[in-house]
């Protein structure tokens, strides 16, 4: 009788996982041949072949998923965006990949919480691009009246230093009134 058959019964029986897992370290030892670790299990060489590819294309795609991480790790983590809606949207990209990869390891447990902060960090995102869109003038006319404004309330100095450059090349500068 063999392994698979004191485990369990009938014709169309599967493996256990822990038999999978004794089949693929057999291959790997390589001190048996597939035609006998088949016979030793009650399944076919085919189906040993199909397990060692599976379990070669999944060793290969977490290799390249920790190469991925490590080459994102090495990047300059000192280098934040300084404007707040490129960073919300760095950090949405990467909570992204962090529920992706939850998912393909299934860390079930984890899923929860990143879902919750990508949604946060989502609704905080879209309510600072409303609230910088509302302070900003949309139509040209009441960004000029900005423009105007923010130099107007500059110091002395500096209000004549921005007036000295815009002088300095005339064919780019739009006169605008000062009411």
């Amino acid at each position: 009788m063999t392994t698979r058959d004191k485990n369990k019964k009938g014709k169309n029986a599967k493996l256990t996982q822990k038999q999978r897992e004794e089949i693929i370290k057999l291959c790997l030892d390589g001190k048996m041949t597939r035609t006998a670790i088949a016979k030793k299990y009650g399944c076919s060489v085919p189906n040993i072949t199909y397990m060692m590819n599976k379990y070669h294309r999944d060793n290969e795609l977490v290799e390249k998923k920790k190469k991925v991480k490590k080459e994102q790790a090495t990047k300059n983590p000192h280098t934040y965006p300084t404007d707040p809606i490129k960073f919300r949207i760095g950090k949405i990209l990467e909570i992204e990949g962090d529920i992706q990869f939850a998912r393909d390891e299934k860390v079930i447990h984890t899923l929860g919480s990143l879902h919750k902060l990508h949604l946060s960090l989502h609704d905080e995102l879209r309510t600072f691009v409303d609230a910088t869109k509302e302070a900003h003038g949309a139509t040209p006319e009441q960004l000029k009246i900005e423009i105007v404004d923010a130099i107007q309330s500059l110091p002395p100095l500096l209000k004549k230093q921005v007036m000295d450059e815009l002088m300095v090349d005339n064919s780019n500068v739009v006169r605008l009134s000062t009411k």
